[in-house]
């Protein structure tokens, strides 16, 4: 009798087991079944929206070209409507990797030689009024002999942009105010990998961290840990397919309350 209670039991919790089971398989089916459907949504509005936005940069692109060709070469207005002509490229090149989420297949810009230092010469010269407003202090190691990587640029510097606003986040809410130890430091070298020449970028900051248990979700779509209205969770998830298109690895090494390293490996020209 005792043992028929006991097989009995046993049978109850392999049934309860069996339809927990069943239960967490169709919560996990239909959380992906979301996160797809967002992912449709994404690349819906961002189809809806490129049209418009294009429109818009186009006419400012056109008018910044008119003014650098009526002012004179090397004075500040010839500067300032290069700049914006700069920017009305970069910012038609960022719709178009929105618009390539929806068509990740489709990502075929050109790639070219480019060398490091360059490359976040002109990422960080969009950002440096930022760093100083906030009492950010920037510590660069880039060696000036590092081979060129193949990279698309503008692709390459919005993984840098994305980097770059995630660290400055972070060192804001560790120190609202000036710190001497509010720090980013960026470094680069050249690596070998299986005896191919690779340079590493590391940019390290001296902020908040990022928590253990969460630390190999930050890369995953529509993941953040900041409020509503902050973040939506595709920076990180963008720059780490960017990254791994360019045949490179992104890596990512923290401490909560300590630092956050954001490693990016990129082949080098050959």
């Amino acid at each position: 009798m005792a043992k028929n209670r006991i097989v009995n039991v046993k049978s109850n919790i392999v049934s309860i087991l069996s339809n927990f089971r069943k239960v967490t398989e169709k919560e996990v089916l239909q959380t992906e079944y979301l996160r797809m459907e967002s992912m449709v949504s994404l690349g819906e509005l961002a189809t809806s929206m490129a049209h418009e936005i294009n429109n818009s940069v186009t006419g400012i692109v056109n008018c910044s070209q008119l003014l650098v060709n009526k002012s004179v070469k090397g004075s500040k207005e010839n500067d300032i409507a290069n700049r914006i002509t700069k920017e009305g490229n970069r910012i038609a090149h960022l719709v178009n990797n929105l618009l390539s989420l929806s068509r990740p297949g489709d990502r075929k810009e050109e790639k070219y030689g480019i060398n490091m230092y360059e490359m976040l010469s002109d990422t960080l010269i969009l950002i440096h009024a930022q760093l100083k407003k906030e009492g950010i202090i920037l510590n660069l190691t880039i060696p000036a002999g590092l081979p060129e990587i193949l990279i698309n640029p503008h692709q390459i510097q919005q993984v840098f942009l994305n980097i770059l606003s995630n660290a400055r986040y972070a060192l804001n809410q560790k120190y609202p105010e000036a710190h001497e130890n509010k720090i980013l430091e960026i470094l680069a070298e050249e690596i070998m990998i299986d005896d191919c020449p690779f340079v590493k970028v590391i940019f390290y900051d001296h902020g908040t961290g990022i928590p253990a248990h969460i630390i190999n979700k930050v890369t995953s779509p529509f993941f953040t840990t900041k409020p509503k209205g902050k973040g939506t969770g595709l920076g990180l998830s963008i720059s780490n397919e960017i990254i791994i298109e360019h045949g490179g690895k992104l890596k990512i090494d923290s401490a909560e309350g300590e630092f956050t390293k954001i490693i990016i490996i990129l082949p080098v020209l050959r």
